[in-house]
């Protein structure tokens, strides 16, 4: 099930998807990188653990899918750009606008802008996605 209907506008923002990052989220067995242990990331010259990037852009694609539901699954596209590191203590906050509606036989694609900001406001990532209505 989605939450956009047919009444959709363009302007219109999508429900946001927020999520504080934990350091235990990345961890995998005893591996220690850039992205599970902290003396790694140092010996890098990063202040933190990074986050990966699957794991952050799947805020994006939570938010899509309760966006469009079957619309998002079987007819969504994105493209997206990784502007700046998240590091594993970062709190995000996926957010997205519609930017265009275009007429299909099957329904309507929702086109739209989407990004992830971190707890400074900063955008981590940024794109465009669409799903059918």
């Amino acid at each position: 099930m989605s939450v956009l209907t047919n009444t959709v506008a363009i302007g219109t923002e999508l429900p946001e998807i927020a999520c504080q990052f934990r350091l235990e989220d990345f961890k995998r067995g005893d591996t220690k990188t850039i992205h599970t242990d902290m003396e790694a990331a140092q010996r890098e010259g990063l202040p933190a653990p990074v986050a990966t990037g699957p794991q952050v852009a799947a805020l994006l694609f939570r938010q899509l899918r309760m966006s469009f539901g079957k619309g998002w699954v079987e007819g969504g596209k994105c493209a997206i750009r990784f502007l700046r590191p998240v590091y594993v203590t970062d709190f995000c906050v996926a957010r997205a606008k519609v930017t265009e509606l275009e007429p299909l036989e099957q329904g309507t694609r929702v086109h739209c802008d989407v990004w992830i900001e971190n707890q400074n406001g900063q955008k981590v990532i940024s794109g465009k996605a669409s799903g059918v209505i």
